[in-house]
């Protein structure tokens, strides 16, 4: 299953990249996320293969899942890989570049899933993702110009 989209956000990358690349700017445009955490520690200079988990507000419950760090080019690029290991695997992709004084957004969303429940599940699932991916995007675009004004 595949989620992709694209934004122009009338911002320059310098504002774009920290609202993806630093964890405390994730809940500005992601709301959902309760907390991120590094268990082994977070490497700044080359993050790729760094393991974290995330907190992810769920309606009324908190769920918990595995991450890492699967691409990273300072303004450029960022890929992660979230899942728990039972259900799904997300591999989540973000490729910025310059447009002028603004910035291309280019999401990719692959999510594997792992059994036969979740295949069930992704029936209603899947627009649910669509919909909160849509949703994200508007608020990334909304911090990143408001910031470019400021």
């Amino acid at each position: 299953m595949q989620i992709k989209t694209a934004i122009e956000i009338e911002a320059p990358i310098g504002v774009v990249w920290p609202l993806l690349d630093a964890d405390e700017n994730l809940k500005l445009w992601m709301p959902d996320v309760v907390e991120t955490t590094y268990p082994e520690g977070k490497s700044e200079g080359n993050p790729v293969g760094t393991r974290f988990v995330q907190r992810i507000r769920e309606g009324g419950r908190i769920s918990t899942y595995q991450g890492e760090v699967t691409a990273y080019e300072p303004h450029r690029l960022l890929g992660v890989r979230l899942g728990d290991e039972r259900n799904f695997v997300t591999d989540v992709t973000y490729r910025l570049s310059e447009q002028g004084n603004a910035t291309r957004l280019d999401y990719d969303c692959q999510i594997r899933l792992k059994n036969w429940l979740g295949r069930i599940m992704s029936v209603i699932g899947i627009p649910m993702a669509r919909r909160i991916v849509a949703r994200h995007m508007e608020n990334l675009k909304r911090v990143a110009e408001e910031r470019a004004k400021a």
